[in-house]
């Protein structure tokens, strides 16, 4: 159990209520507000009822780890942004924060296309060193997620306690396990709401150097992302799809707004700084192996590799393990296998 302190609690229950970025114009370093007297926080400019609310606060036992604005671990690119969040509860591994983050997000009912494209970004971003930012929703967010689980921080609008659906858990033991993180600045017993998702989107895009649209209507959490990502002054990229997709039109109203355009990964990793592109494609497209040419495209579980193979079971089995063993291939859970590093090195 952990103790969320009393000024930290009170600005938790206020969140979006109030900002406390302003004490940050008055020079006021987030080590010293918890101390600040009532006069103090009003000669900032906060109001009567917040600073009051602020000062007469209560500890909070509360089960999961947090980190506060006043922590030298709280995300940089996100604590001077307005309504940047008093708190961050977490779960999972905080050198996720190290890495340049990039969001990757979209439509809940995206196209195969589409989630086929938000996977190849979030593996070429995880490969090039990035950490891969979304939202743990349906489509363009879960296939981003899935596809580099080791390498993402999912950024919810709940908190950690309550039940997630049973496709979001399986998403999110997933991420946990394999070493990614896991953020909401919600307490830990709020319940999602409504509201909590712009709240949401604009912890996505502050944490993020850039934002990618995959898929999106025009009227979509995605596109609030993103502004939210102009607004920081954080660069904004969208991917192009048929103008008669439905799914594509909130990208490509992006794009005319003046949005760099993604057509393939290198796109996007050329333009983030802190990326480290993986080697050139004509080294890294064609791997020999059959199962590492499958993997290539996608993680996949065991009975599907061997429907697509058409092998013998105990053969794949067998190798499988071998490329394990060569540290080419990782074993996700639910029996799901993950390439490693550049199929190049793969054979």
């Amino acid at each position: 159990m952990h103790q969320l302190p009393s000024f930290w609690h009170a600005a938790a229950r206020l969140g979006a209520r109030v900002d406390l970025s302003m004490l940050l114009d008055a020079d006021l370093a987030p080590e010293v507000w918890a101390s600040c007297p009532e006069s103090t926080l009003l000669a900032a400019g906060l109001s009567v009822p917040h600073a009051s609310a602020l000062v007469a606060g209560q500890p909070l036992p509360v089960s999961s780890p947090f980190l506060t604005l006043a922590d030298p671990v709280y995300p940089a690119l996100l604590r001077p942004l307005p309504m940047a969040p008093p708190v961050l509860f977490y779960r999972g591994d905080l050198d996720r924060l190290r890495p340049p983050a990039v969001a990757v997000v979209g439509a809940r009912r995206c196209s195969g296309d589409g989630a086929r494209m938000a996977r190849n970004l979030a593996r070429e971003i995880a490969r090039a060193g990035g950490t891969v930012v979304s939202g743990l929703a349906y489509g363009i967010d879960a296939a981003a997620h899935g596809a580099a689980p080791e390498a993402t921080i999912a950024v919810v609008g709940q908190g950690l306690n309550r039940p997630f659906t049973a496709t979001q858990q399986r998403l999110l033991d997933e991420i946990l396990d394999s070493g990614g993180l896991v953020l909401s600045e919600f307490l830990p017993d709020q319940p999602a709401e409504r509201h909590h998702f712009p709240r949401r989107n604009r912890v996505i895009a502050g944490l993020s150097l850039a934002t990618v649209v995959v898929e999106a209507r025009t009227r979509s959490g995605a596109l609030i992302t993103a502004r939210l990502a102009g607004a920081a002054g954080r660069d904004v990229f969208a991917v192009p799809g048929h103008p008669l997709n439905e799914s594509a039109q909130g990208a490509l109203r992006l794009l005319r707004e003046g949005a760099t355009m993604v057509v393939e990964p290198a796109d996007l990793l050329d333009a983030v700084p802190g990326l480290q592109p993986p080697p050139a494609a004509a080294e890294v497209l064609a791997p020999s192996d059959p199962i590492l040419r499958l993997l290539f495209k996608e993680n996949l579980d065991f009975d599907r590799i061997l429907d697509m193979l058409d092998v013998d079971p105990v053969q794949l089995a067998r190798d499988l393990a071998a490329h394990q063993l060569a540290g080419r291939v990782t074993r996700l859970p639910g029996d799901r296998y993950a390439l490693r590093g550049p199929p190049a090195a793969a054979g």
